[in-house]
């Protein structure tokens, strides 16, 4: 589920990088670089190579197959040999020139950049956005798949724009304090979406007012010309909103305050949904997209109000009905329907969870599961980065599953005991696993053909390797 890393091939000569990076130049040769790059294993003919470091790996280890791999030059913040054909530069700290590198393409780039941050819904509302976008600007619109939304990812998704981009949809990530204002700083944005504020990596950002203020970061970093759009459901978001310095400001939501407001919405099968949005000042209108509950309604409703906010014109109803319709906006791990042949249908939402996404993701469930009058079968692991507070938590999604009538309960790994218990506490039969495997195994003695199985995780529990073990044993519906 590694999200790849888009290509780039843009020219900056050496006297740019100096510039960008207030580095020395160790050993010039090539002046001009065409493309950066930080993955030695990549095609880095002509390019930069950037020797990041971490905790767990260190580029400089590198440096020699980046040249063999036709590096022009190397970008290090310690003393490296290479051949004298290679440009070599220093600077105190790779990552910080990789950023100060990405805002300065940013900046010779002439489009409109949209930011989206926030503690749940960030990549399926990017995407969201991206689509309606490529609707109305066919080719010009820059998002890339998965969520590369951290001190490389971004970067590296900034590096990409080209010169026929008229657009770009970036995510924004965090996991500790700053992180968010770091981001802001590099991307500049012109447009940003705040799509919910609540409990996530606690262990790295603390409480919910400092997450509040982490993720409102976002809005204080808009140019003087900015659009700010938040969720109207969520009253952090809407305080947020309220404080930024933008010149526009929009909210969508189910909220009577938005203004894109979502009027209804009902799920169409398994993998479906109808959302009737009513801009303030004009009729409403229905589209039917592949997000499921409200955390898709949002999506598509965020959606818009960007694109008319960057736009400044009052989308084509039919247009973005049927983009909504067209485009599968859903992707692997993000609250995905999978059929299988026997009938029961699987929502992968594997890829992430904090407190939040799984209440939403429940809710989700929930309404397939009542709309076919299937049992609701939930594998829910544990919720990763959460600190002190992760028993707490954890135990208030027993009484989530509880309040979303799951006929059964698989808990994965760790602090998921904790869902189990609770769970059975209440009466639902529920079962621990140590690991996804041990789960899968679960999984298959207990799910009958026809059940709704929700299978969502942290990152790190890999529960992919459920609804993959699920698919191989009961094979996917034609």
């Amino acid at each position: 589920m590694a999200t790849p890393i888009p290509e780039n091939r843009c020219v900056f000569s050496l006297d740019e990088v100096v510039r960008a990076t207030a580095a020395r130049v160790t050993q010039a040769a090539a002046a001009e670089f065409e493309g950066v790059g930080s993955d030695s294993r990549g095609d880095l003919r002509g390019k930069l190579f950037v020797a990041l470091e971490g905790e767990h790996f260190d580029g400089h280890r590198f440096v020699a197959d980046a040249v063999h791999a036709g590096a022009r030059g190397v970008l290090v913040s310690r003393d490296v040999r290479v051949d004298e054909q290679v440009t070599v530069v220093r600077v105190p700290d790779t990552l910080d020139a990789l950023g100060s590198l990405a805002r300065a393409h940013r900046r010779r780039w002439q489009g409109r950049l949209i930011a989206v941050a926030g503690s749940a819904g960030k990549t399926t509302t990017k995407n969201a956005i991206g689509a309606v976008l490529e609707a109305c600007a066919p080719g010009a619109v820059h998002v890339t798949p998965g969520n590369l939304n951290n001190r490389v990812g971004v970067p590296l998704v900034l590096l990409g724009l080209g010169p026929l981009h008229r657009f770009a949809v970036i995510e924004v990530g965090t996991n500790r304090t700053g992180e968010v204002a770091q981001l802001a700083r590099v991307c500049e944005p012109d447009a940003g979406v705040l799509t919910l504020i609540a409990l996530e990596h606690t262990a790295g950002l603390g409480d919910l007012d400092a997450i509040e203020a982490e993720e409102g970061s976002l809005f204080q970093h808009l140019n003087a010309r900015g659009i700010a759009v938040a969720n109207a459901d969520d009253a952090r978001c809407v305080r947020q909103l309220e404080r930024a310095p933008a010149l526009l400001k929009f909210s969508y939501g189910n909220a009577a305050r938005a203004n894109y407001r979502i009027h209804a919405r009902k799920p169409l099968g398994a993998d479906r949904s109808r959302v009737e949005i009513t801009p303030r000042d004009r009729p409403g209108f229905a589209v039917d997209t592949s997000l499921l509950g409200d955390a898709g309604a949002l999506a598509v409703s965020a959606a818009l109000a960007v694109t008319e906010g960057v736009l400044g014109e009052a989308l084509d109803a039919r247009l973005f009905a049927d983009v909504c319709s067209r485009m599968e906006l859903g992707e692997p791990g993000r609250l995905r329907a999978l059929t299988l042949k026997d009938g029961t249908v699987v929502l992968d939402d594997t890829y992430n969870s904090n407190p939040a996404s799984v209440k939403s993701s429940l809710g989700a469930a929930w309404e397939v599961a009542h709309g076919s009058g299937a049992r609701l079968v939930v594998v829910l692991g544990e919720m990763r980065e959460l600190g002190a507070d992760s028993p707490r938590l954890h135990q208030d999604v027993a009484a989530l599953v509880a309040q979303n009538r799951a006929a059964a309960v698989i808990a994965v790994s760790g602090d998921a005991r904790l869902i189990a218990e609770g769970a059975q506490a209440r009466g639902i039969p529920a079962v621990f696993a140590e690991d996804a495997d041990a789960a899968l195994a679960c999984a298959l003695a207990l799910i009958e053909p026809g059940d709704v199985v929700l299978v969502k995780a942290s990152r790190g529990v890999r529960a992919e390797r459920v609804v993959e073990g699920l698919l191989a044993s009961k094979g996917r519906a034609a």
